[in-house]
């Protein structure tokens, strides 16, 4: 179902009954690869086992992003715990101690940017859980400010993904934020971005699954 510029979909069955899904990946990662070539010659993509004079590709990884800050203190994904909130996640599924419109994912490193030497292309977001307690959001990636989307319909699906029309971009040491109406206090909700992140440097990805990057 088109809607301007998502696409709600099953996840299950998003490459079975959304053909366009794979040219969208392909879309992404051509516009990917052409931005780390330019910006991070003369090193090519080594996609997930780069060699010497190749930066890598991985999927999405938590530990680049910040949970709900209201719940987590604005620790990241896979980090140290601030006095007085909750241990952040390694994973995507958080905890929403709060009602209304908060802070859903934002960048994990100061200014809630994406760390240096990491670059995201986004296509959208899936929510592979049974209960589906976000119900509008709304997103930032640096000065760029994108409208409220209200995707109660999602609430309809068994496994509900979002599909962005066009990828985006969220760039090294850039500021990202999304947005959302948590529709009642005390739930989990596991929000997972989907796309790739791209890495200059190998050993920034090499360190232990879970953690903070």
């Amino acid at each position: 179902m088109g809607s301007g510029s998502y696409i709600f979909c099953e996840w299950d069955a998003c490459k079975r009954t959304f053909p366009e899904f794979k040219q969208k990946l392909v879309n992404m990662e051509n516009m990917m690869i052409a931005k780390c070539n330019a910006e991070w010659a003369p090193k090519g993509c080594g996609f997930l086992t780069p060699a010497a004079g190749e930066y890598g590709r991985t999927s999405i990884l938590p530990g680049l992003f910040d949970p709900n800050p209201l719940a987590y203190g604005g620790a990241q994904f896979g980090g140290a715990q601030v006095a007085g909130f909750l241990l952040p996640p390694r994973y995507w599924r958080q905890y929403f101690n709060t009602l209304g419109n908060q802070v859903l994912i934002q960048g994990g490193h100061p200014g809630e940017t994406l760390p240096e030497d990491w670059k995201v292309g986004w296509i959208g977001l899936a929510f592979p859980n049974k209960q589906m307690n976000i119900t509008e959001i709304r997103w930032q990636i640096g000065d760029h400010k994108y409208g409220r989307q209200n995707i109660e319909e999602l609430k309809a699906y068994n496994k509900p993904a979002i599909i962005f029309e066009e990828p985006m971009l969220i760039d090294e040491e850039q500021a990202f934020h999304l947005y959302g109406y948590v529709d009642e206090a005390g739930v989990y909700q596991r929000i997972v971005m989907l796309g790739a992140a791209y890495f200059k440097i190998i050993d920034k990805a090499l360190t232990a699954p879970g953690a903070a990057l």
